[in-house]
């Protein structure tokens, strides 16, 4: 063979040798520095995977619905934030190559996995959310691109707009994630029928009908169509279109809490749509140590909020200022009698 072959087929090999290699790139290896951290098109993430070194894991998915985070529905502020963090991040300063290995060492052991999802069922991309900066204004982070391999430097990244930390947006506490919605009916066309069960006076006990526009039907327990207050009734249905808890009840003991569940609901609300059948149970709340009416008289029930089950799993808060006018009795929400105040 003659020897002026040799510089070109070595060449050749060292190419074919180097597309293997790319080729065959796995996400652990290590690319050098990457810097593209941004999604510019968020309205395509379907999916943002977070997950923390004690095991912890909150998995955004976008539904017909709305998010949902590990199953349950999610708060749009929070899932939003995230998108909008996605979109406008920025490098604001690199490493000093000193710092370097200090700052990666601390991250193998503290750092939050973030995979981001565009439709496939690999993430477009994967960011390493470390601790912040010093001056806490940048938080330490190291991107990963499934093909190209993941970072050996790590970047002070921050957001436009916003003066910060980052890495406290990316968490796994689920009670923090979830939505606060009870109720959710944005088109009140979709509901068909609100009823409403008080066990401990079955006869002010109701149900309302609605079939679109301003056709509302009042019924009692057995059924009668009865006169009602229009715009009581109204105002009935445009609560449940929207309509939150407070908070999670975690301060009581699993007893306590199992206690409140197998007793019998103060109240039990029912709405048929089109999409199921919503059950929502309401319980009386002690009130707080020592807490007094307006006549200073102690009272035996709260007077602001009672208890709920959320999504048939969770004992949660909701203030009765909201509530009430749902779960209402029946006399309340027919018309008042000449000369009644």
């Amino acid at each position: 063979m003659n020897k002026r072959w040799l510089p070109f087929l070595l060449l050749l090999c060292l190419s074919a040798i180097a597309w293997w290699l790319w080729k065959n790139n796995t996400s652990s290896t290590l690319a050098g520095p990457l810097t593209d951290f941004a999604i510019p098109d968020t309205a395509a993430v379907d999916r943002i995977f977070i997950a923390d070194k004690q095991g912890g894991v909150a998995d955004l998915r976008r539904t017909e619905y709305g998010w949902s985070v590990n199953g349950m529905p999610a708060k749009d502020y929070s899932v939003n934030l995230l998108l909008r963090t996605f979109k406008l991040v920025e490098l604001r300063s690199p490493v000093p190559k000193d710092a370097q290995a200090t700052i990666l060492r601390v991250m193998a052991g503290t750092a939050k996995k973030v995979e981001i999802y565009q439709g496939g069922d690999k993430p477009v991309k994967i960011w390493w959310v470390g601790q912040s900066t010093q001056d806490q204004y940048g938080t330490y982070m190291v991107l990963e691109v499934p093909g190209k391999g993941r970072s050996s430097v790590p970047y002070e990244m921050g957001m436009a707009g916003f003066t910060g930390v980052l890495g406290t947006r990316f968490h796994t506490d689920i009670d923090s994630w979830r939505s606060s919605r009870l109720t959710y009916y944005p088109k009140l066309s979709d509901v068909t029928k609100v009823q409403v069960d008080r066990p401990d006076s079955a006869s002010e006990s109701f149900s309302v009908t609605y079939a679109g526009g301003d056709s509302l039907k009042l019924f009692d327990a057995q059924g009668r169509e009865m006169p009602m207050d229009t715009d009581l009734v109204q105002n009935l249905m445009l609560a449940i279109r929207i309509g939150s808890y407070e908070s999670f009840e975690r301060r009581l003991k699993p007893a306590q809490r199992d206690s409140v569940i197998h007793s019998k609901p103060w109240y039990i609300l029912t709405i048929t749509s089109k999409h199921g059948e919503q059950r929502i149970p309401f319980w009386k709340k002690d009130p707080a140590p020592g807490e007094k009416n307006m006549e200073f008289q102690p009272v035996t029930t709260d007077v602001n909020r009672m208890y709920a089950l959320a999504n048939d799993t969770a004992l949660v808060v909701v203030q009765r200022y909201w509530w009430d006018q749902v779960v209402r009795p029946l006399a309340s929400l027919m018309p008042r009698s000449p000369g009644t105040k």
